[in-house]
């Protein structure tokens, strides 16, 4: 397949999901977390899957929709 069809097919597949449920395409950087742990240092495992959470919780957070109307009401406010 050629690869300018294959990431159009990709980005067609996403585009049809909101970015939210996307960024939880980051938890599946967990897997090779647990193997590493299990395989060769525990503590390193815990302390890169605390790194992990930590990404994808940034990036839940910053393709979340915000509350409030902020700036909308510019001219009310300053006036």
């Amino acid at each position: 397949m050629d690869p300018s069809k294959r990431d159009s097919r990709l980005k067609a597949e996403l585009s049809k999901h909101s970015p939210r449920s996307v960024s939880i395409i980051a938890l599946l950087a967990l897997v090779p977390v647990v193997a590493f742990a299990f395989e060769k240092s525990l503590y390193a495992g815990v302390v890169t899957s605390i790194n992990v959470s930590l990404i994808f919780t940034s990036i839940y957070l910053l393709v979340s929709p915000t509350e409030g109307d902020h700036g909308t009401d510019v001219a009310e406010s300053t006036a």
